[in-house]
């Protein structure tokens, strides 16, 4: 094997930061603020909070407040009613998401 020149590596460790880079502002758009701590990732934007607990609020509905986790479970509901699911599944999922 030829041995690279101080040129040819430099070019290949600027490559791999480069490459290295791109892969983390991939995972932060998949994954969220949850990159692990010692990145350069940006940082995330500021979370509303009331009372010390984030507030992960995507929109309202009739003034009921749906997150995340709500809209999760009124799609699950949703797919199962359509499926012809047992009645008593579908109420147990929808007092969840009082």
């Amino acid at each position: 094997m030829a041995e690279m020149n101080e040129n040819e590596i430099s070019r290949m460790r600027q490559e791999a930061i480069r490459r290295m880079q791109e892969m983390q502002r991939r995972a932060q758009g998949l994954f969220g603020s949850n990159a692990p701590a010692g990145t350069d990732a940006p940082p995330s934007q500021p979370q509303d909070t009331l009372q010390g607990q984030p507030q992960k609020e995507l929109f309202r509905l009739a003034g009921i407040p749906i997150d995340e986790e709500k809209a999760l479970i009124g799609m699950l509901i949703y797919i199962l009613y359509k499926q012809g699911a047992d009645v008593k599944l579908l109420l147990a999922l929808g007092y969840l998401m009082l």
